[in-house]
């Protein structure tokens, strides 16, 4: 049966609303070594903390550059200090129906307008052994923890429409989860093998919701680096897999500009893209709403607008300044409808 075109913008709207939801869930999702591979065992929750083994990403040289040395993080004594500096949080959504009147080809990286969610980051590393914080030996050589003071949404009421419910007290929400912490452990090279997310007792949920959604971020933008030894103009990608109910595949794109000693400058570009071709509106509709007509949502086109650039201490826990931005824009085609819903997914991560 052929759905009626009033029928197919409601649900592709409906999915539209899972797919924003499902995204909001990338804090939970890991690289892998295999395209074909998602996380290996979920997340085990133990009181306020949710902890997630990861598979690590694929890194790929494309051009070793200079050649000049293997780039790896240290790991620093107990009594190292800590390092300090505020941390930017981008994100949000946006939709829209294209009856046929067709849609600006590229979006922007960072769209003006989008809420932008503020920490006093305060991050250290330690030393750890594999076996110690994951399930078996992965190589992990370093933890990282990130506690997050003061969160804080910057923009009015109409800012938030676009990524967090306006209706929301988040002032009163984020100070709750003063204090939510990020830890996750990698390899020399930077490829994390697992993460933890901690909520502090007084955290609602909506608080802890809106810190996941976006500080899993530090995780899915670590910079990892590759085994080969490399020089300035060195190229090279890290494949991985952000899981949830809808699962995106991403490439990030490191360009070596600047190596000066333990500092290291980089250009970041990242694509995403769905790693399915189509979904069943039938499977997305609420109990009861289907009335038995089949119907397929297929993902028409997708690409990625983004700028970045990072300056690195290899002996930091995070990066020391600049940043990255990126919008997704996926349009989705329904059966039998000349209707194009083009949905925008904006993630940004600036280090001050």
């Amino acid at each position: 049966m052929r759905l009626s075109p009033s029928k197919t913008k409601r649900r592709i709207r409906m999915l539209c609303v899972a797919a924003a939801a499902a995204t909001a869930l990338v804090a939970c999702s890991g690289g892998d070594g295999t395209p074909e591979q998602a996380t290996r065992s979920g997340g085990r929750t133990s009181g306020d903390t949710v902890r997630i083994d990861l598979d690590p990403p694929r890194v790929t040289l494309l051009d070793p550059g200079s050649a000049q040395q293997v780039l790896s993080y240290g790991v620093p004594d107990a009594d190292a200090p800590t390092q300090e500096l505020p941390v930017r949080f981008g994100g949000g959504f946006t939709t829209l129906v294209d009856s046929g009147t067709g849609t600006q080809p590229h979006p922007s990286a960072e769209p003006d307008g989008l809420p932008v969610l503020n920490i006093d980051a305060k991050a250290t590393v330690r030393a750890v052994d594999g076996v110690e914080v994951t399930a078996g030996e992965t190589g992990a050589t370093r933890q990282v923890t990130v506690i997050a003071g003061s969160p804080r949404f910057s923009g009015d009421a109409t800012t938030l429409r676009s990524g967090e419910n306006p209706d929301v007290d988040w002032d009163a929400e984020l100070a709750g989860a003063d204090g939510f912490t990020v830890s996750y452990a990698t390899t020399p090279s930077g490829k994390p093998v697992t993460m933890s997310l901690h909520a502090p007792d007084s955290a609602s949920d909506t608080g802890r919701a809106g810190m996941e959604s976006r500080l899993g971020n530090l995780v899915t933008l670590a910079v990892v680096f590759p085994d080969e030894p490399v020089g300035t103009g060195a190229r090279w990608t890290v494949e991985s897999r952000i899981t949830g109910s809808t699962t995106m595949l991403q490439t990030v794109t490191y360009t070596l500009t600047e190596l000066d000693g333990r500092r290291v400058g980089l250009d970041v570009e990242v694509d995403q893209r769905p790693s399915i071709g189509a979904l069943s509106l039938d499977a997305l509709a609420p109990q009861g709403d289907s009335d038995g007509a089949a119907g397929e949502l297929r993902v028409e086109s997708a690409e990625t607008s983004s700028a970045g650039h990072l300056e690195i201490d290899l002996d930091d826990p995070l990066p020391r300044a600049g940043g990255v931005a990126f919008t997704t824009r996926i349009i989705y085609a329904g059966d039998g409808s000349d209707v194009r819903v083009v949905q925008d997914s904006h993630s940004a991560i600036h280090f001050d």
